[in-house]
């Protein structure tokens, strides 16, 4: 026999109370949810009017679906719908924060590309291995750089020293030059060498003088002296007791010559001539003092060499300048320039009738404003008139290498003579630029440098 069915289960959630009836608030409802296994038959609806509620709270809940919505398209006919299709791995969960996007989502139809791959340029590949050429390349630079050091220092402290201009030898000191004129009384020298701040005391020195039995041994001439010395070094210098003697200095010695010539006929020590020449210079206000010493024969007292072959070396000078002022060339150049002439022209021959010729050769080079490339200037620098010129003296660029450096040195490099300076002041007036000493003993000019060359491979 057939079962009889079972009616069907119900259950009712009361949300005010435990079967109790409770009574209705304004900001409540209560629902009945009834759960059965068959479907219920729709109730008639209630012809009882039910008392109205208010609610004051409302929740949407927005439950996203996993199916993406579609992109609209502008068609007559609307798609049909398409049933939603499970999510696969690759999608992502709507429900789960995403923290990275993925920029190109794979797709079942497009393929991922292959990377090309770009071999490393020769040299970069970890197994490279270079030439032994390269790898003893920097090893010999290094050592290269280091042989160069060594022999820059080795001929920087083994070079010759090179002579500065005769002024900035020694300390200069504070000295003033005077002349005692013929007819001068012991007061008014007293008063001079007062006024020049040589004594202190005109009237004390006086004085001293008179006690001295000295103050009409006077002699006349120029001196050179300190400031504030004592009386008895003034008085020497004015009554001078002893010896003469006479010296000569050939044309073309330099003051460092002079000055060692001048110790060996007094057998003395060395640098007195010199110390006087940086007086000289401070005295008189000079740029330089090599060149303006006029060579030739003088009187000196033994005592007082050095000073008095000093002064009168250049007091002479001064004469002989006073009969050159009318030269044209003044009007180009200064006096001292040409004096610097002079001392080339001068310590490149020593040949009178050559002088001239040379003359015209430097002041063409000059005016044209080439190089003079005198030899002899360098010569002079390095202290060495003998043994061949050193290659790096020559490539040097120093203001006493004319090789390098246009224009004129910058002071003279010797004593010049009397016929050096008529030369320099009045040179020959000639279309040549260059010249040479040959073998023969004759000195061979050129107009141009191709001329130059042949005669070098002639005379030489």
């Amino acid at each position: 026999m057939a079962e009889k069915p079972k009616p069907p289960k119900q259950l009712t959630l009361d949300l005010e109370g435990k079967g109790e009836k409770a009574k209705p608030k304004k900001s409540t409802s209560s629902y009945k949810v009834v759960l059965s296994d068959s479907p219920t038959p729709a109730k008639k609806p209630s012809t009882t009017r039910k008392r109205p509620t208010v609610t004051t709270r409302t929740m949407t809940v927005k439950i996203p679906s996993d199916k993406q919505p579609a992109p609209k398209t502008e068609t007559k006919a609307s798609p049909a719908k398409k049933r939603p299709t499970p999510r696969t791995a690759d999608q992502p969960n709507p429900h789960v924060v995403q923290t990275r996007t993925r920029k190109h989502p794979a797709t079942k139809t497009s393929k991922p590309k292959k990377q090309q791959v770009v071999p490393p340029k020769i040299g970069k590949r970890t197994s490279y291995r270079p030439p032994l050429s390269r790898r003893l390349l920097l090893p010999l630079l290094i050592a290269l750089l280091a042989c160069t050091a060594l022999i820059l220092l080795y001929a920087y402290f083994e070079k010759p020293a090179i002579l500065a201009p005769s002024v900035s030898v020694v300390e200069e000191r504070d000295v003033v030059a005077l002349t005692i004129e013929s007819g001068m009384t012991a007061r008014t020298v007293s008063l001079l060498l007062e006024q020049l701040g040589v004594v202190e005391d005109a009237q004390a020195f006086l004085a001293y003088l008179v006690e001295e039995e000295l103050a009409t041994v006077i002699q006349t001439g120029t001196y050179i002296m300190g400031r504030n010395l004592a009386f008895s070094e003034v008085a020497s210098m004015f009554a001078n007791t002893e010896k003469t003697m006479e010296v000569t200095i050939p044309p073309g010695f330099t003051i460092f010559e002079i000055d060692d010539y001048l110790a060996n006929r007094l057998e003395g020590e060395s640098g007195l001539f010199i110390e006087a020449v940086n007086d000289l210079a401070v005295a008189y206000q000079l740029s330089f003092t090599e060149g303006w010493l006029l060579s030739g024969t003088y009187t000196v007292h033994r005592n007082r060499a050095g000073e008095e072959l000093a002064l009168a070396m250049y007091q002479k000078m001064l004469l002989k300048l006073q009969g050159l002022l009318d030269s044209p060339l003044l009007e180009r150049y200064s006096v001292e320039e040409l004096l610097i002439v002079a001392s080339m022209i001068q310590a490149e021959t020593q040949n009178v009738t050559q002088m001239e010729g040379i003359s015209s050769v430097i002041h063409n080079r000059l005016e044209n404003g080439e190089p003079l490339g005198i030899d002899a200037t360098t010569r002079y620098e390095i202290g060495d008139w003998e043994n061949p010129i050193p290659t790096e003296a020559l490539e040097t660029k120093s203001p006493y290498n004319t090789r390098r450096k246009a224009g004129l040195p910058p002071s003279g490099i010797c004593s010049p003579g009397v016929e050096a300076l008529e030369a320099a002041f009045f040179p020959k007036d000639s279309p040549y630029f260059y010249y040479l000493h040959g073998y023969d003993k004759e000195i061979h000019y050129a107009e141009t440098y191709e001329e130059h060359k042949e005669n070098i491979s002639l005379y030489r």
